[in-house]
Protein backbone atom coordinates (compact mmCIF):
# COMPACT_ATOMS: atom_id res chain seq x y z
CA UNK A 1 0.00 0.00 0.00
CA UNK A 2 1.39 3.32 -1.20
CA UNK A 3 1.15 6.20 0.74
CA UNK A 4 -1.49 7.95 -1.11
CA UNK A 5 -3.69 4.84 -0.16
CA UNK A 6 -2.75 5.91 3.34
CA UNK A 7 -3.82 9.17 3.14
CA UNK A 8 -7.21 8.12 1.56
CA UNK A 9 -7.79 5.53 4.80
CA UNK A 10 -6.98 8.29 7.22
CA UNK A 11 -9.51 10.50 5.60
CA UNK A 12 -12.58 7.57 5.81
CA UNK A 13 -11.53 7.24 9.34
CA UNK A 14 -11.88 11.04 9.98
CA UNK A 15 -14.99 11.52 7.87
CA UNK A 16 -16.89 8.88 9.74
CA UNK A 17 -16.49 10.60 13.00
CA UNK A 18 -17.26 13.70 12.14
CA UNK A 19 -20.86 12.73 10.49
CA UNK A 20 -21.44 11.44 14.06
CA UNK A 21 -20.64 14.91 15.06
CA UNK A 22 -23.51 17.46 15.98
CA UNK A 23 -23.73 19.46 12.78
CA UNK A 24 -24.90 23.27 12.62
CA UNK A 25 -28.26 24.15 10.95
CA UNK A 26 -27.78 25.09 7.39
CA UNK A 27 -31.30 27.20 6.55
CA UNK A 28 -31.11 30.43 8.29
CA UNK A 29 -34.32 30.48 9.16
CA UNK A 30 -33.97 27.17 11.37
CA UNK A 31 -33.08 27.49 15.34
CA UNK A 32 -29.44 27.32 15.49
CA UNK A 33 -28.28 24.05 16.65
CA UNK A 34 -25.76 23.62 19.51
CA UNK A 35 -22.07 24.83 17.48
CA UNK A 36 -19.74 21.76 18.19
CA UNK A 37 -15.96 22.97 18.06
CA UNK A 38 -14.97 22.70 14.50
CA UNK A 39 -11.60 20.59 14.63
CA UNK A 40 -10.35 22.56 11.65
CA UNK A 41 -7.20 21.15 9.56
CA UNK A 42 -5.10 18.49 11.09
CA UNK A 43 -1.79 19.96 11.80
CA UNK A 44 0.92 18.00 9.15
CA UNK A 45 3.13 17.09 11.95
CA UNK A 46 0.45 14.54 13.46
CA UNK A 47 -0.48 13.53 10.02
CA UNK A 48 3.16 11.96 9.25
CA UNK A 49 2.96 10.85 12.46
CA UNK A 50 -0.38 8.72 11.78
CA UNK A 51 0.69 7.74 8.77
CA UNK A 52 4.22 6.44 10.30
CA UNK A 53 2.02 4.59 12.92
CA UNK A 54 0.03 2.73 10.09
CA UNK A 55 3.11 1.95 8.04
CA UNK A 56 4.81 0.59 11.06
CA UNK A 57 1.21 -1.56 11.74
CA UNK A 58 1.82 -2.85 7.92
CA UNK A 59 5.43 -3.82 8.09
CA UNK A 60 4.65 -5.43 11.57
CA UNK A 61 2.39 -7.54 9.26
CA UNK A 62 4.94 -9.17 7.53
CA UNK A 63 7.83 -9.69 9.46
CA UNK A 64 9.86 -6.87 8.94
CA UNK A 65 11.75 -4.61 11.69
CA UNK A 66 10.75 -1.66 12.22
CA UNK A 67 13.67 0.02 13.52
CA UNK A 68 16.23 -0.88 10.26
CA UNK A 69 15.99 2.73 8.20
CA UNK A 70 15.06 2.36 4.67
CA UNK A 71 18.60 3.82 2.76
CA UNK A 72 17.36 6.19 -0.17
CA UNK A 73 21.04 6.92 -1.46
CA UNK A 74 24.20 5.15 -1.83
CA UNK A 75 26.55 6.91 0.15
CA UNK A 76 30.65 6.00 -0.54
CA UNK A 77 32.00 3.73 1.85
CA UNK A 78 34.73 5.41 4.18
CA UNK A 79 38.48 5.09 3.10
CA UNK A 80 39.22 2.75 5.92
CA UNK A 81 36.00 0.43 4.38
CA UNK A 82 37.57 0.68 0.96
CA UNK A 83 41.48 -0.52 2.71
CA UNK A 84 39.96 -3.41 4.42
CA UNK A 85 37.72 -4.84 1.44
CA UNK A 86 40.14 -4.24 -1.14
CA UNK A 87 40.63 -6.91 -3.88
CA UNK A 88 44.74 -6.39 -4.52
CA UNK A 89 45.10 -7.16 -8.22
CA UNK A 90 45.53 -11.20 -9.12
CA UNK A 91 47.74 -10.66 -12.00
CA UNK A 92 50.71 -8.92 -9.59
CA UNK A 93 52.45 -10.81 -7.42
CA UNK A 94 51.07 -10.66 -3.78
CA UNK A 95 54.62 -11.28 -2.54
CA UNK A 96 55.81 -7.88 -4.10
CA UNK A 97 53.09 -6.21 -2.24
CA UNK A 98 53.46 -7.62 1.02
CA UNK A 99 57.34 -7.45 0.69
CA UNK A 100 56.90 -3.14 0.20
CA UNK A 101 58.48 -1.70 3.54
CA UNK A 102 57.40 1.99 4.93
CA UNK A 103 60.73 3.60 3.89
CA UNK A 104 62.59 5.62 1.42
CA UNK A 105 63.03 3.88 -1.91
CA UNK A 106 62.76 3.73 -5.08
CA UNK A 107 60.38 1.37 -7.22
CA UNK A 108 59.98 -0.25 -10.69
CA UNK A 109 56.79 -1.70 -12.22
CA UNK A 110 57.25 -4.24 -14.38
CA UNK A 111 55.11 -5.69 -17.15
CA UNK A 112 55.38 -8.54 -19.13
CA UNK A 113 58.28 -10.52 -20.02
CA UNK A 114 60.14 -7.79 -17.51
CA UNK A 115 59.39 -4.69 -19.73
CA UNK A 116 60.04 -1.42 -17.29
CA UNK A 117 56.58 0.54 -16.97
CA UNK A 118 57.09 2.97 -14.20
CA UNK A 119 59.93 4.08 -11.99
CA UNK A 120 58.90 6.16 -9.23
CA UNK A 121 60.22 7.43 -5.87
CA UNK A 122 58.98 8.05 -2.18
CA UNK A 123 59.75 8.03 1.42
CA UNK A 124 57.53 5.71 1.97
CA UNK A 125 57.11 2.85 -0.72
CA UNK A 126 54.55 0.63 0.63
CA UNK A 127 52.44 3.68 1.20
CA UNK A 128 52.99 4.98 -2.24
CA UNK A 129 52.60 2.00 -4.24
CA UNK A 130 49.01 0.97 -3.04
CA UNK A 131 48.28 4.47 -3.93
CA UNK A 132 49.16 4.14 -7.62
CA UNK A 133 47.15 0.34 -7.03
CA UNK A 134 43.85 2.14 -5.57
CA UNK A 135 43.77 5.00 -8.19
CA UNK A 136 41.47 4.77 -10.67
CA UNK A 137 43.22 7.39 -13.25
CA UNK A 138 45.94 4.92 -13.05
CA UNK A 139 44.09 1.62 -14.32
CA UNK A 140 46.18 1.36 -17.77
CA UNK A 141 49.46 0.97 -15.62
CA UNK A 142 48.22 -1.05 -13.28
CA UNK A 143 46.58 -3.61 -15.85
CA UNK A 144 49.83 -3.94 -17.37
CA UNK A 145 51.55 -5.06 -14.08
CA UNK A 146 53.17 -7.72 -13.40
CA UNK A 147 55.87 -7.44 -10.90
CA UNK A 148 56.80 -4.41 -8.55
CA UNK A 149 60.37 -4.19 -7.81
CA UNK A 150 62.03 -1.83 -5.19
CA UNK A 151 65.18 -0.55 -3.56
CA UNK A 152 65.57 0.94 0.07
CA UNK A 153 67.70 4.38 0.08
CA UNK A 154 68.83 5.72 3.77
CA UNK A 155 66.57 8.98 2.52
CA UNK A 156 65.81 11.49 0.09
CA UNK A 157 68.57 12.25 -2.00
CA UNK A 158 69.81 9.12 -2.49
CA UNK A 159 65.87 8.08 -3.62
CA UNK A 160 65.68 11.19 -6.00
CA UNK A 161 69.46 10.56 -7.59
CA UNK A 162 68.59 6.75 -8.12
CA UNK A 163 65.00 7.85 -9.60
CA UNK A 164 67.13 10.34 -12.33
CA UNK A 165 69.25 6.98 -13.21
CA UNK A 166 66.55 4.44 -13.39
CA UNK A 167 64.50 6.20 -15.72
CA UNK A 168 67.62 7.49 -17.65
CA UNK A 169 68.61 3.90 -17.77
CA UNK A 170 65.61 1.99 -18.09
CA UNK A 171 63.15 4.55 -19.98
CA UNK A 172 60.32 3.44 -18.61
CA UNK A 173 56.73 3.24 -20.41
CA UNK A 174 54.97 5.06 -18.59
CA UNK A 175 57.56 7.81 -17.35
CA UNK A 176 58.16 11.69 -18.98
CA UNK A 177 60.95 10.91 -21.14
CA UNK A 178 64.28 12.20 -20.20
CA UNK A 179 65.33 14.85 -22.03
CA UNK A 180 67.96 13.32 -25.66
CA UNK A 181 69.14 16.90 -26.48
CA UNK A 182 72.97 17.15 -25.14
CA UNK A 183 73.15 21.05 -26.08
CA UNK A 184 72.32 23.39 -23.47
CA UNK A 185 72.64 26.93 -23.46
CA UNK A 186 74.22 29.64 -20.96
CA UNK A 187 75.26 33.29 -20.35
CA UNK A 188 78.99 33.66 -20.68
CA UNK A 189 80.94 36.82 -20.70
CA UNK A 190 82.62 38.25 -23.66
CA UNK A 191 86.18 39.70 -23.76
CA UNK A 192 84.63 43.53 -23.29
CA UNK A 193 82.33 41.73 -20.18
CA UNK A 194 79.07 41.95 -21.57
CA UNK A 195 76.94 38.49 -21.14
CA UNK A 196 76.42 36.63 -24.15
CA UNK A 197 73.95 33.61 -25.39
CA UNK A 198 76.12 30.77 -26.10
CA UNK A 199 75.68 26.84 -26.93
CA UNK A 200 77.51 24.65 -24.40
CA UNK A 201 78.30 20.65 -25.08
CA UNK A 202 76.95 19.22 -21.38
CA UNK A 203 79.27 17.06 -20.51
CA UNK A 204 81.43 21.20 -20.73
CA UNK A 205 79.86 22.49 -17.75
CA UNK A 206 81.78 20.91 -15.32
CA UNK A 207 84.71 21.95 -16.20
CA UNK A 208 84.31 25.69 -17.80
CA UNK A 209 84.50 28.86 -15.91
CA UNK A 210 82.44 31.56 -15.53
CA UNK A 211 78.67 29.98 -17.52
CA UNK A 212 76.05 31.34 -15.70
CA UNK A 213 72.65 29.77 -16.17
CA UNK A 214 71.52 26.05 -18.09
CA UNK A 215 68.64 26.66 -20.19
CA UNK A 216 67.27 24.46 -22.66
CA UNK A 217 67.14 26.97 -25.84
CA UNK A 218 68.48 29.86 -26.82
CA UNK A 219 65.57 31.67 -26.28
CA UNK A 220 64.95 31.06 -22.46
CA UNK A 221 68.31 32.09 -22.27
CA UNK A 222 67.74 35.28 -24.01
CA UNK A 223 64.43 35.99 -21.59
CA UNK A 224 66.47 35.39 -18.44
CA UNK A 225 68.93 37.70 -19.16
CA UNK A 226 66.40 40.32 -20.28
CA UNK A 227 64.51 39.92 -16.79
CA UNK A 228 67.98 40.38 -15.19
CA UNK A 229 68.57 43.51 -16.61
CA UNK A 230 65.06 44.53 -15.48
CA UNK A 231 65.61 43.46 -11.84
CA UNK A 232 68.96 45.00 -10.97
CA UNK A 233 68.42 48.11 -13.17
CA UNK A 234 71.18 47.71 -15.39
CA UNK A 235 72.04 49.34 -18.42
CA UNK A 236 70.44 47.03 -21.28
CA UNK A 237 73.27 48.60 -23.65
CA UNK A 238 75.99 48.01 -21.76
CA UNK A 239 74.58 44.48 -21.10
CA UNK A 240 74.87 43.63 -24.66
CA UNK A 241 70.92 43.47 -25.43
CA UNK A 242 70.78 46.94 -26.66
CA UNK A 243 73.01 49.11 -29.71
CA UNK A 244 74.01 52.31 -28.83
CA UNK A 245 72.67 55.25 -30.67
CA UNK A 246 75.87 56.90 -30.20
CA UNK A 247 77.89 58.26 -27.44
CA UNK A 248 75.82 59.64 -24.53
CA UNK A 249 72.69 58.24 -25.74
CA UNK A 250 70.52 56.75 -23.50
CA UNK A 251 69.14 53.24 -23.76
CA UNK A 252 65.54 52.78 -23.57
CA UNK A 253 65.32 51.99 -19.48
CA UNK A 254 67.42 55.27 -19.24
CA UNK A 255 64.27 57.04 -20.65
CA UNK A 256 61.80 55.52 -18.51
CA UNK A 257 64.14 55.80 -15.42
CA UNK A 258 65.15 51.58 -15.02
CA UNK A 259 68.51 52.11 -15.72
CA UNK A 260 71.08 54.38 -13.55
CA UNK A 261 72.97 56.16 -16.37
CA UNK A 262 75.79 53.73 -17.22
CA UNK A 263 74.88 54.38 -20.96
CA UNK A 264 74.90 58.34 -20.04
CA UNK A 265 77.79 58.31 -17.91
CA UNK A 266 75.82 58.74 -14.97
CA UNK A 267 76.81 55.60 -13.54
CA UNK A 268 80.77 54.72 -13.71
CA UNK A 269 81.14 51.76 -16.12
CA UNK A 270 83.09 49.43 -13.21
CA UNK A 271 80.22 50.42 -10.95
CA UNK A 272 78.10 49.08 -13.20
CA UNK A 273 80.04 46.26 -13.79
CA UNK A 274 80.65 45.36 -10.05
CA UNK A 275 76.51 45.65 -10.07
CA UNK A 276 76.37 43.17 -13.22
CA UNK A 277 78.53 40.72 -11.93
CA UNK A 278 76.72 40.40 -8.44
CA UNK A 279 73.03 39.88 -10.26
CA UNK A 280 74.94 36.81 -12.40
CA UNK A 281 76.41 35.60 -9.76
CA UNK A 282 72.92 33.67 -8.45
CA UNK A 283 72.82 31.89 -11.75
CA UNK A 284 76.83 30.74 -11.56
CA UNK A 285 77.64 27.12 -12.73
CA UNK A 286 80.35 25.98 -10.48
CA UNK A 287 82.55 24.06 -12.22
CA UNK A 288 83.42 20.58 -10.64
CA UNK A 289 85.79 21.64 -7.46
CA UNK A 290 87.80 17.69 -6.87
CA UNK A 291 90.28 16.30 -9.11
CA UNK A 292 88.43 12.63 -8.75
CA UNK A 293 85.21 11.49 -7.27
CA UNK A 294 83.59 12.04 -3.90
CA UNK A 295 81.23 10.46 -1.82
CA UNK A 296 78.08 12.56 -0.24
CA UNK A 297 77.38 10.28 2.96
CA UNK A 298 73.82 9.62 4.04
CA UNK A 299 72.91 8.21 7.57
CA UNK A 300 70.05 7.50 9.30
CA UNK A 301 69.13 4.73 12.10
CA UNK A 302 72.32 3.02 11.86
CA UNK A 303 71.98 2.71 8.45
CA UNK A 304 74.72 4.20 5.98
CA UNK A 305 75.11 4.73 2.21
CA UNK A 306 77.73 6.75 -0.10
CA UNK A 307 76.60 8.27 -3.14
CA UNK A 308 78.92 8.78 -5.46
CA UNK A 309 79.60 12.06 -7.69
CA UNK A 310 81.89 12.41 -9.87
CA UNK A 311 81.91 16.19 -12.23
CA UNK A 312 78.58 16.32 -11.07
CA UNK A 313 77.10 13.20 -12.57
CA UNK A 314 75.61 10.46 -10.05
CA UNK A 315 77.75 7.13 -10.31
CA UNK A 316 76.11 4.78 -8.06
CA UNK A 317 75.12 4.35 -4.41
CA UNK A 318 77.27 1.91 -2.36
CA UNK A 319 77.19 0.79 1.17
CA UNK A 320 80.31 1.61 3.63
CA UNK A 321 81.84 -2.03 2.83
CA UNK A 322 81.72 -2.19 -0.71
CA UNK A 323 84.34 0.03 -2.64
CA UNK A 324 83.53 -0.65 -6.35
CA UNK A 325 80.31 0.24 -8.16
CA UNK A 326 78.00 -2.17 -10.19
CA UNK A 327 78.81 -1.58 -14.20
CA UNK A 328 76.07 0.57 -15.50
CA UNK A 329 75.13 1.54 -19.21
CA UNK A 330 78.08 4.01 -20.09
CA UNK A 331 76.36 6.42 -21.71
CA UNK A 332 75.04 7.21 -18.12
CA UNK A 333 78.58 7.96 -17.05
CA UNK A 334 79.66 11.00 -19.10
CA UNK A 335 80.61 14.09 -17.52
CA UNK A 336 78.36 16.70 -16.20
CA UNK A 337 74.45 15.49 -15.52
CA UNK A 338 72.12 18.54 -15.26
CA UNK A 339 69.29 16.51 -13.38
CA UNK A 340 72.11 15.80 -10.65
CA UNK A 341 73.29 18.58 -10.57
CA UNK A 342 70.06 20.48 -9.22
CA UNK A 343 70.07 17.65 -6.24
CA UNK A 344 73.13 18.02 -5.30
CA UNK A 345 73.96 21.96 -5.74
CA UNK A 346 72.12 23.59 -3.22
CA UNK A 347 72.65 21.49 -0.35
CA UNK A 348 76.41 21.41 -1.80
CA UNK A 349 76.50 25.49 -1.16
CA UNK A 350 74.77 25.68 1.58
CA UNK A 351 77.12 22.95 3.43
CA UNK A 352 74.83 20.59 4.14
CA UNK A 353 76.07 17.51 2.50
CA UNK A 354 78.98 15.58 4.33
CA UNK A 355 81.51 14.71 1.56
CA UNK A 356 84.35 11.83 1.74
CA UNK A 357 87.32 11.52 -0.64
CA UNK A 358 87.30 7.75 -2.34
CA UNK A 359 90.78 7.34 -2.60
CA UNK A 360 90.17 3.42 -3.16
CA UNK A 361 87.22 3.28 -5.20
CA UNK A 362 87.10 1.62 -8.55
CA UNK A 363 85.21 3.25 -10.89
CA UNK A 364 83.07 1.79 -13.98
CA UNK A 365 85.27 3.29 -17.46
CA UNK A 366 83.67 6.56 -18.55
CA UNK A 367 85.33 6.90 -21.48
Amino acid sequence: MNTTSYRHSLTQILSRHLMHAAMPGLMPAAPAAPRAQSPGKLPAALVERLLQQEEQRRLRGHGASITAPIATFSAPQPAAHRAATYSYPIHIERADIDALPASAGVYVFRGANGIPLYVGRSVNLRSRVLAHLHNHEEELLVRQTRRIEFRRTVGELGAALLENSLVRDLQPLHNKKPRQKRCLFTLRLSPAGQPQVAQVAERDFSRAENLFGIFASERAAQEALQKLVEQHELCSIAAGLEESAGEGMACFARQIRRCRGCCTGEESHESHRERLMLALEDLRILPWPYEGAMGVIEERDGWSQVHVIDHWRYLGTLDEQHQQLQARPAASLKGFDLDSYKLVIKPFLLQQLELRALPGLTLPDRA
